[in-house]
């Protein structure tokens, strides 16, 4: 595969260096194909730099190839280079990062590296998801003895294993903060700690030696990682998080302007606010990893197509013959001047508005947490799109609008809420709440629909000025026909994971928060109530994974005066046909609401004066009002999902 010992003699080796070469050769034959190999190292070598017959890779190549803007350009406010250089030289020495990290970015390095970052080891590896999250912490943690001061976070990144002077690669000059085992602060269990590098090595027959080094110092060092590194890794993924493969990454950080940057840093912030940070500062391993199994699942899913750019090359043509077969012979690559590039495409489709309420940040952030429709994977996994349902800017606060638009839309859909908190108007209190809702709302008259489809749980989340998100229920318990996701009524507004009393003509009751939490919207779409509770999971959402001591007593009730109400349709492929004639979802729904607009129209046209036939006028004006087609729809009773 490159320079090293060969894996015949696989029983004869012991030395961490020996054991993890191996298990590089091994991922490269079993995670790779062929072909993508034979890309991976053309980029490799065309790139490396040769010091004493060892190819490596410094930092300053690794950013320039993967496009990842650093402190020398000048023109992009992002420096993230530092930060991914840190994580890469850290998970090169997998699995021994104790007594090998920071690793010199061999081939076989970065071998290890593309096979941890795109999830490639499932062929290799058992386990590995969940463990993933701990070399991921290890490769951002600081970690120092606590008996000395801790460096800065900017004292930390400014220490490279290289520093681009073609110096001796192998000489460290990391201080021993690239060391990561359980921080004595947090209560893991010790056996689950090893589980993905132990793995690794029992085809390997080097349990033995891994434990020895797993071991070392797991008492002296204490491990966190600071709030400055997380912030900058953080802004380069909400950036980058539309990317796909093969796409260049200078789609989405060529244009960076000031107030793009401000909301970056903005929602970069929010999600900061959902890690609980220790008292000595930083955020450790316990609370990293609840929060990103709990908060943010899809968090590090832009590193997956960052990575597979190791695996393509522009520079081997595969219908010519090379000069020899060997890629460490490769002549230099020629670059060629960039040329321009067209705008990323919009999540957002074309539609009756343009939304007041989200941006490009916003959508990143929703990325990191809300899963496809249609797979258990990312929201922009699936080519899925959002389509423009109702805006209070353009529709008004009347609910027959509100009605009209969204329950004759047949899939998902998306509610945003933005507000002011009513009982701080002396702070910074805008607050962006939202709920996620898988299946389509239904008419409160219709028959019980089936069980959707979809994998995905409703969720209710605040995006602003901190990140909370209550996760849908699972339980069958909860799918009762008084307990729906949502509901909405002409009289009672719009209710979200709330009991509904039964019906009375004499004294109707409105909608009741029920379990962990709930949304309520009165009728007139101008004042909301967020209540979230520390227990109940008995009804629709459960309780928030990420909760301060002070707000596990007590539940929280928030009164927002709204200033902007969205809902937006879930599209998971526009381009998927969708019937026998080939229309599109969007399409449909198009040709749904233009139908639904001239039945409307038509209906409003009925003779209604009054004469000879006032009762039937009246009781024909009665109906229609019951329905909800014209006057106030005060007789209405609602609709569901």
């Amino acid at each position: 595969m490159g320079v090293g010992p060969s894996s015949e003699n696989q029983g004869q080796t012991s030395s961490p260096e020996e054991l993890s070469y191996i298990l590089a050769e091994r991922f490269a034959t079993k995670c790779f194909t062929h072909l993508e190999l034979t890309h991976f190292k053309d980029n490799f070598f065309t790139r490396a730099i040769d010091q004493g017959g060892m190819k490596y890779w410094n930092e300053k190549i690794l950013s320039d190839f993967l496009g990842i803007p650093d402190s020398s350009d000048a023109d992009c406010p992002l420096d993230a280079g530092p930060v991914i250089f840190r994580m890469v030289s850290y998970l090169g020495a997998f699995p021994f990062q104790n007594t090998l990290a920071p690793s010199v970015l061999t081939f076989e390095a970065m071998v290890k590296v593309v096979v941890l970052l795109t999830e490639r080891y499932g062929k290799v590896l058992r386990r590995a998801r969940k463990d993933r999250i701990r070399l991921l912490f290890g490769s951002l943690a600081d970690v120092g003895r606590r008996d000395i001061d801790k460096p800065t976070a900017d004292e930390n990144l400014d220490e490279n294993p290289d520093d681009n002077k073609n110096d001796d690669p192998f000489v460290k000059t990391y201080a021993s903060g690239f060391s990561i085992d359980a921080p004595a602060n947090d209560s893991y269990e010790e056996e689950d700690d090893d589980d993905l590098a132990l793995a690794a090595l029992e085809s390997l027959d080097a349990i033995e030696v891994f434990r020895h080094d797993s071991r070392i110092d797991k008492a002296v060092y204490e491990a966190r990682i600071s709030v400055a590194t997380f912030r900058r890794l953080l802004m380069l993924l909400l950036v980058i998080s539309p990317l796909k493969s093969l796409q260049p990454v200078r789609m989405y950080t060529s244009d960076l302007s000031e107030s793009r940057m401000e909301s970056v840093r903005k929602e970069a912030d929010n999600i900061l606010s959902a890690f609980a940070q220790e008292e000595s500062g930083g955020i450790g391993y316990k609370t990293f990893a609840t929060t990103i199994a709990h908060c943010f699942p899809y968090l590090f899913d832009p590193l997956t197509p960052l990575f597979e750019h190791l695996l393509f090359s522009k520079n081997l043509n595969l219908s010519q013959k090379r000069a020899s077969d060997d890629p460490t012979t490769t002549e230099p690559l020629e670059e060629t001047p960039e040329s321009p590039l067209p705008p990323p495409e919009s999540v957002m489709l074309p539609g009756s508005f343009k939304s007041v309420i989200i941006n490009p940040s916003i959508i990143s952030h929703l990325s990191f947490f809300l899963p496809s429709t249609v797979s258990n994977a990312n929201f922009f996994h699936d080519n899925m799109r959002l389509h423009p349902v109702f805006s209070t800017a353009e529709h008004g606060s009347s609910l027959t609008s509100f009605s009209h638009n969204v329950l004759t839309w047949q899939s998902g859909t998306l509610l945003l809420l933005e507000g002011v908190v009513t009982e701080s108007p002396e702070q910074e209190n805008t607050v962006l709440l939202g709920a996620y809702l898988p299946q389509p709302w239904k008419s409160s008259s219709s028959h019980p629909s089936k069980s959707s489809d979809s994998p995905a749980l409703p969720c209710l989340f605040q995006l602003s000025h901190k990140h909370l998100i209550l996760p849908g229920n699972p339980s069958p318990s909860v799918q009762k026909p008084n307990m729906p996701t949502a509901y909405f009524s002409s009289t009672a507004g719009i209710a979200i994971g709330c009991q509904i009393p039964p019906s009375s003509r004499t004294q109707p009751h409105p909608p009741s928060p029920h379990g962990a939490g709930s949304l309520t919207i009165d009728a007139s779409l101008e004042t909301a109530t967020f209540y979230v509770s520390p227990v109940g999971h008995n009804g629709v959402f459960l309780p928030p994974a990420t909760l301060s001591p002070a707000e596990t007593t007590t539940t929280a009730k928030t009164h927002i005066d709204i200033y902007n109400l969205e809902i937006w349709g879930l599209v998971p492929d526009p381009a998927a046909a969708s019937s026998e004639q080939g229309q599109s979802a969007v399409e449909l729904q198009q040709a749904k609401w233009e139908f639904e607009a001239r039945e409307a129209e038509r209906r409003r046209n009925l003779n209604l004066k009054a004469g000879a036939g006032d009762s039937a006028a009246e009781s024909a004006r009665w109906l229609l009002e019951t329905a909800g087609l014209i006057g106030d729809g005060t007789g209405r009773q609602g609709g569901s999902v």
